[in-house]
């Protein structure tokens, strides 16, 4: 006959003090509080890959950080992702590849790149003007955009201010960089 986990309360929790060896406290359906020789505690899920018997740990984040009703939910989460026979671990490291992907195609990431490259095949002075005029004038408009979203439009929009003031000189070197 299977054990019966009797949930988690927050004084448990609380009252959960190191000993000479890593313990667990377990909540039920896999999660459950792992309290390390050095006093802290650290959420933990476990669970059964789908199409595999193999078991497998998942790090959920460190307790108080991570309340038990937090800890709850994403475990209720990757509960539901499992039952749809996707594994948890899996998504999210298919989430994080896919905000690393965002990050790096904003307009100001692939233009610091760019200038990191440019700077090396002109003079110091010119690669300093070129950045300034990006500092100053560029990125403060479009320079949290998604590349793939930036549209010519959008780039005459944000040199429409700097041709305003007079600065055509400017205008003209941001131009030949986009």
């Amino acid at each position: 006959m299977a054990r019966i986990t009797r949930p988690l309360t927050n004084n448990e929790i609380l009252k959960a003090k190191p000993r000479e060896k890593d313990f667990t406290l377990h909540d039920g359906d896999g999660l459950f509080l792992l309290v390390k020789t050095t006093g802290k505690k650290l959420w933990r899920f476990r669970y059964q890959r789908p199409g595999s018997s193999s078991r497998t740990n998942l790090s959920l984040g460190s307790y108080p950080a991570l309340t038990l009703a937090a800890a709850r939910q994403i475990r209720d989460q990757h509960l539901t992702t499992l039952a749809q026979g996707m594994d948890p671990q899996q998504q999210q490291e298919q989430a994080s590849e896919q905000r690393q992907i965002e990050l790096d195609s904003i307009f100001s990431t692939v233009a610091t790149n760019w200038f990191q490259i440019k700077s090396r095949s002109v003079t110091e002075d010119y690669a300093k003007d070129i950045w300034r005029s990006l500092d100053k004038d560029v990125f403060p408009v479009i320079g949290e955009i998604p590349v793939q979203e930036i549209k010519a439009r959008t780039i005459v929009e944000a040199l429409e201010p700097i041709k305003a003031r007079g600065a055509l000189e400017t205008v003209r070197r941001l131009n030949s960089c986009a």
